[in-house]
This record gives C-alpha cells, sequence and structure tokens, in this order.
C-alpha cells in the first residue's frame, strides 16, 4: 500500500526561501553571442498580428507576465545555478527539430505536447532578455559613439588652431601699422565732426545772444573766435 510522507519538524510546511526565475532557464548569450545579432521584439510572421506596447516598456511587460506565469511558486526569485538550467531544460526541451528558426534559434523544441506552451514562453522570456540586452548594448554603443564623435571633433578643433593660427597671428602682426593708420583715420573723422557740431552749435547760440541783446538795448557779444 502506497503511503504519503509527511514532512516533519520545525521546518514542516515552510515555503522554500527562494525559487529559481523559470525566464532565465535559457541563456540569451548562448543564442545570440553577439548582443545586436538578437531579432527585435515582437518578431513577428507575415501573417502575426501584435497590440500593446513595443520597445523596452512592451518587453519588460510581457517579460513579467510570462514570469508571473512560469514562477508560480513561493519563495524568492533567483538566477538558476548551471545545474538547475540544466535540469530544467532536460524537462523541457530537446537539442533538434527547430521550432523558432525565426529567432536564429537551432536543434532546440520541445520535449514533448505536455510541455509544448512551457517550453514556448521559456523561448520566449530568453527572446525579450536578449532583446532588452540588445537594447541596453545598444544605448552604451550609441554613447560610446558619441563620445568618439566628441572627441574626434575636439582632435579636429585643436588641430584646425595649432596649424592654423601661427600663419593668421603673423599676418595679424604685419597688419599692425595699417590697422593703427585706419584707427587713427577714424580718430579724425569723430573729431573733425565734433569739431562742425561745436562750431555750429556755438555759432547758433551767438546768433540767438545777439538778438537778445538788442531786445535789452545792451551791447552784442562779440563774434566767436575760433582760431
Amino acid at each position: 500500500m502506497y503511503q504519503q510522507h509527511i514532512p516533519v519538524g520545525p521546518d514542516a510546511g515552510k515555503a522554500p526561501a527562494t525559487a529559481i526565475d523559470r525566464t532565465q532557464i535559457l541563456d540569451p548569450k548562448a543564442f545570440w553571442p553577439d548582443a545586436m545579432a538578437c531579432p527585435d521584439w515582437p518578431c513577428l510572421g507575415p501573417q502575426q498580428g501584435f497590440n500593446g506596447p513595443r520597445g523596452k516598456v512592451g518587453a519588460e511587460m510581457r517579460l513579467e507576465a510570462i514570469g508571473s506565469y512560469l514562477n508560480r511558486g513561493p519563495g524568492a526569485l533567483r538566477a538558476p545555478t548551471s545545474d538547475e538550467r540544466d535540469a530544467e531544460f532536460s524537462r523541457t526541451f530537446r537539442r533538434n527539430g527547430s521550432n523558432w528558426h525565426h529567432l536564429g534559434i537551432r536543434e532546440l523544441s520541445p520535449l514533448g505536447r505536455m510541455v509544448e506552451g512551457e517550453a514556448g514562453l521559456i523561448v520566449e522570456a530568453c527572446h525579450l532578455r536578449g532583446y532588452l540586452r540588445k537594447l541596453e548594448t545598444k544605448v552604451v554603443r550609441d554613447a560610446e559613439a558619441a563620445e568618439r564623435a566628441k572627441q574626434a571633433e575636439a582632435r579636429r578643433t585643436l588641430e584646425d588652431y595649432r596649424a592654423t593660427a601661427p600663419a593668421e597671428i603673423e599676418e595679424f602682426r604685419s597688419l599692425a601699422e595699417a590697422v593703427a593708420r585706419h584707427q587713427q583715420r577714424l580718430e579724425d573723422e569723430r573729431a573733425f565732426d565734433r569739431s562742425r557740431a561745436l562750431r555750429q552749435h556755438v555759432e547758433t547760440l551767438h546768433s540767438a545772444a545777439v538778438q537778445a541783446a538788442h531786445t535789452l538795448g545792451l551791447g552784442v557779444p562779440d563774434a566767436p573766435d575760433f582760431l
């Protein structure tokens, strides 16, 4: 007669403290060593449609939904060990066939019909993690490319200064006398204009003063002497 084993002791009935995150059974680095080689998500066939947010936000939402399904047991999630990955792989997959060739995954198919659903979700989770890794890599590479471009522009600016400045400084020095003559001419023109304005103003004041002296019956002031 079959007898069920019932655990006893202080740990009986306790939920495990941790549980493996089954969305990490497959390592995206194993399928796409170059992060940029991972296909974009969602990866749809010609007759497939997709409703929902795309990009990083959509991928994270979908990965969380898959995780909620695959990780339904108790315990805080953690990355599986190598042995745990191998054990989960052996229960779910076999290394033949090509159910996910559209993702560039070869020699991988579900172990049987009973695990087809979970196998598909585990592969999708792997693709999602690969896609998110690709986005992170792209951000890093774009930042590195921008920094390289910035550095290259700075080098070009410095080299241009070093190549151009000495000759232009020498030319500037050779023009110093001409610049001084031009400056003197400008100052002379300003002095001439001011002199003419002063003369006209004083003459206007004198004319008004003569009229005022006649009105008062007084002697008129002498004409201004500009010499």
